[in-house]
């Protein structure tokens, strides 16, 4: 397969992807998905750059944010932000301001928006097609949306068809919002999480997968140990905690756990490497080998464990090991899918 074909092939599967996680929690879209949980974080910061593809599911995403804002965790979408690329600060920045202009309470607002949409003039940018594949023209023919314009892009005028509804914290893939209702936003709600969907964790653990500080976390395990909704022991130098059958119950039924703020980035990483760009092949093939160095660690991390062997005789044996690499990644998520 040339490299271009792998391409289309990952960028589906990443898309049907966002398409039913979006559709999980409330996006008025394809089949959701029922048993893996979301993470609305992660997966927003994600299709700010997946769905430039997709013109489609970034609007949908961003009508799900224009009416679902508050129920956004803004800390944790704030220090994901601060490693995410510059486009998607930058639509971000979009994102926060859409929500501030159609609720006046978002919590959103609270983004410093200097820190994800400049100020200054457009040229600083340099113009660019918001979409991939579509004409400058095109935009212009259309109108161009005011708001994406002050961030650099040309698209045409942003009609929200206002179809998302609130997720279902019921569901096993919104278990998140579920934490966020009993406890609020913050590190609280990500323990919960983390406990509802493992047996034992420990908290330096848990505030790794929840972009959090260790400090508040073990804190919170502290205060549920102490209350007698966690159960302790140790592990060699580590401690461990366990939700009791009573604050298990109310994060049944358990969905499968993945590691969605290492995940996505794992897999915007792959297209981005992929992706054509005027490269010959041997060079893409090249920068996908370093693309799979980068993201080794977050392609075998919980969830998808995605097991890609050894890549660094790919120069003598020839690209088939990277071709099957990244079918087995696609194939993993597949596999997540259901």
């Amino acid at each position: 397969m040339t490299t271009s074909e792998i391409y289309e092939h990952l960028l589906g599967v990443t898309l049907e992807l966002a398409w039913r996680q979006w559709s999980a929690i409330g996006v008025a879209g394809v089949q959701a998905s029922e048993h893996t949980i979301v993470d609305p974080e992660a997966l927003l910061l994600a299709t700010l750059h997946v769905a430039r593809f997709d013109a489609r599911l970034f609007d949908e995403a961003l009508d799900w944010v224009a009416q679902n804002s508050a129920l956004l965790d803004v800390s944790r979408l704030r220090r994901l932000g601060r490693v995410a690329s510059g486009e998607q600060r930058r639509l971000l920045g979009v994102a926060v301001e859409l929500a501030a202009s159609r609720n006046a309470g978002s919590s959103l607002s609270r983004l410093p928006n200097e820190d994800f949409i400049a100020r200054e003039a457009t040229a600083g940018y340099g113009l660019q097609a918001l979409f991939h594949g579509a004409r400058q023209d095109a935009a212009h023919w259309a109108g161009t949306d005011e708001v994406f314009a002050r961030a650099g892009f040309t698209r045409p005028p942003l009609t929200l068809r206002g179809m998302s509804q609130r997720p279902d914290a019921a569901r096993p893939a919104c278990i998140r919002f579920r934490a966020r209702a009993l406890v609020g936003m913050g590190p609280r709600a990500e323990v919960l999480t983390y406990l509802w969907t493992h047996d034992w964790a420990h908290g330096r653990l848990i505030a790794d997968r929840s972009a959090y500080g260790q400090a508040p976390v073990a804190e919170y395990l502290a205060t549920l140990a102490e209350g007698g909704l966690a159960e302790v022991r140790a592990d060699g130098r580590r401690t461990l905690y366990r939700a009791t059958p009573s604050l298990a119950s109310a994060g049944a039924p358990r969905p499968a756990y993945v590691d969605w703020v290492r995940v996505w980035p794992a897999l915007v990483g792959l297209l981005d490497a992929l992706r054509p760009s005027g490269l010959s092949e041997e060079a893409v093939w090249v920068r996908l080998a370093g693309a799979f160095a980068t993201q080794e660690k977050a392609l075998q991390t919980e969830g998808l464990e995605a097991e890609i062997g050894d890549l660094q005789g790919w120069p003598r044996h020839g690209t088939q090991l990277l071709s099957d690499a990244v079918g087995t990644v696609a194939r993993t998520v597949e596999e997540i899918m259901g």
